[in-house]
């Protein structure tokens, strides 16, 4: 390795203004939409802290660090700037060589904070162990350390084990999770109009949302509800369009210039699935066997078992591993069953949800109807009221997932530890239960015309809660209704 091949990586050094030449910033400059992730705002590039930004792939990791790069170089040295995509790197004696280049030709022209930014780090093995070498040779001061990958190896994990975490000192929370954009998100992407007037109900301020979130939870409709009420027929016709594309800037352009998806940008999310599956040494087909499962009982309790015998497949601990690889890429989430009592059944059935509505489309697609055009049954499945409502389910368990974070964020912070589900012995479901500080909160999704008596029956087993429905909108004693149009633009 030597110093022109880091250059390669890095042509600002040369001149900042050919950081305009990078590709990702090309395509980005490209779309008719242009989203910046809310994450950054949650990122301190000042502080000494070694940060991973994890997620899925093709979902943006490495555009949203070209466009940090961007901004960096608008007032700070570019020698002080360094990229590097380690997909071609064997190991961590190949990275803390690339590193000691580096660091060597920076220092010798000045002692201002360098930033590094390590793309896909996940590829090179025991990368952890060129990190922690690097600090404990060179030190943390003035130096920011991005990482990213796709969690195939587990980056969260490998984070932890470095020693004595730099920015720990500093209550850093640095590990950061990069998903497509949440629903409030892509309102503000996609009618900026109808943002301004939510704006105005200071929603887009993370202290108020959370404050009227934890309210919502504790079955008390919130002052502004009734303000956004007014928005609901635009909102809901957005809501539409989310669940085609998921929040993903790919497919979100391409829908908004031409009214559709095309079959390649499907193919490009179900592919890199199962190539991650065969990356961690896993065969594609049971992946294929064992999602096709999930899919068609999304939402209902299940168990490793079920599925094994479902698909002849001899052990459910296999089902088990390539559920949670599906997991950790970010592909599935996974919900326990938890007691009225709050005794945790991890053990017991579990319910399984594809993340993301695209990606269980694209999925859907590849698995049950390869041969129609994936758009179409992307469209077939939003009009079909039992897959939409579950499409919905799955999608409230996403959100939830980041607004529990954001109630009480954590770098061990794991979804399955707040966010459950309940079923009783008499077989009365709650779709989901929250673990916050005042208890358990349930909330149920009744993506259903009539909001009937019948629809309390589970959830009146708790002190509060709330019913996300598909129009109605009412306080109705201790509990919340509201349309999930609504719900969502407070997370």
């Amino acid at each position: 390795m030597d110093f022109q091949t880091l250059q390669k990586q890095n042509p600002w050094w040369e001149n900042p203004s050919r950081i305009n030449e990078d590709i990702n910033l090309i395509e980005l400059e490209s779309f008719p939409l242009k989203w910046t992730p809310r994450l950054l705002k949650h990122i301190n590039f000042e502080k000494n802290a070694v940060y991973s930004i994890r997620g899925p792939r093709q979902i943006g990791k490495t555009t949203t660090i070209k466009m940090v790069i961007k901004k960096l170089l608008e007032t700070m040295p570019a020698q002080n700037i360094f990229y590097f995509a380690c997909d071609n790197l064997k190991d961590n004696i190949d990275l803390a060589e690339v590193l000691e280049i580096f660091y060597d030709r920076v220092r010798a022209q000045n002692k201002e904070r360098i930033y590094i930014f390590l793309d896909e780090i996940s590829y090179v093995k025991d990368w952890q162990k060129a990190i922690k070498y690097f600090i404990d040779t060179k030190g943390s001061q003035n130096i920011t350390i991005t990482l990213t990958g796709s969690n195939i190896l587990d980056l969260k994990k490998s984070s932890e084990r470095l020693p004595g975490r730099v920015g720990e000192k500093e209550g850093v929370n640095s590990n950061k999770i990069l998903l497509p954009m949440k629903f409030a998100e892509f309102i503000e992407l996609k009618n900026p109009e109808l943002h301004t007037k939510i704006k105005a109900l200071r929603l887009d301020e993370h202290e108020t949302r959370a404050k009227d979130f934890q309210k919502i939870l504790d079955g008390t409709l919130p002052e502004s509800i009734w303000a956004l009420s007014y928005l609901q027929q635009e909102l809901d016709r957005l809501l539409e369009d989310y669940l085609i594309t998921g929040g993903i800037m790919l497919a979100i352009n391409e829908h908004h210039k031409t009214g559709r998806i095309s079959h390649h940008i499907y193919d490009l999310y179900t592919k890199q699935i199962f190539a991650d599956i065969t990356r961690a040494g896993r065969d594609e087909n049971t992946a294929k066997f064992i999602l096709s499962s999930i899919l068609k009982k999304m939402g209902t309790p299940s168990s490793w078992n079920g599925i094994s015998k479902e698909n002849n497949i001899p052990s459910q601990q296999t089902v088990e591993q390539y559920t949670y690889i599906l997991r950790d890429i970010f592909a599935l989430s996974i919900c326990y069953k938890i007691e009225i009592t709050g005794s945790q059944k991890y053990a017991g059935n579990r319910k399984i949800y594809v993340s993301n509505p695209f990606i269980y489309n694209a999925l859907f697609h590849a698995l049950f109807d390869p041969a129609k055009d994936p758009y179409l049954t992307a469209k077939d499945n939003i009009t079909d009221p039992e897959k939409k409502s579950v499409l919905i389910e799955a999608l409230i368990l996403n959100h939830l997932s980041r607004a529990c974070y954001n109630l009480m964020p954590s770098d061990l912070y794991e979804p399955s530890d707040l966010i459950f589900y309940t079923r009783t012995k008499k077989g009365i479901e709650i779709d989901f239960l929250v673990k916050t500080s005042s208890g358990l909160r349930g909330i149920e999704v009744k993506y259903q015309n009539q909001i009937n008596a019948e629809d309390f029956i589970g959830i009146r087993k708790l002190k509060s809660g709330v019913i996300i429905s598909k129009n109605k909108l009412e306080q109705k004693e201790r509990f919340a209704v509201i349309p999930v149009s609504l719900f969502l633009l407070y997370i």
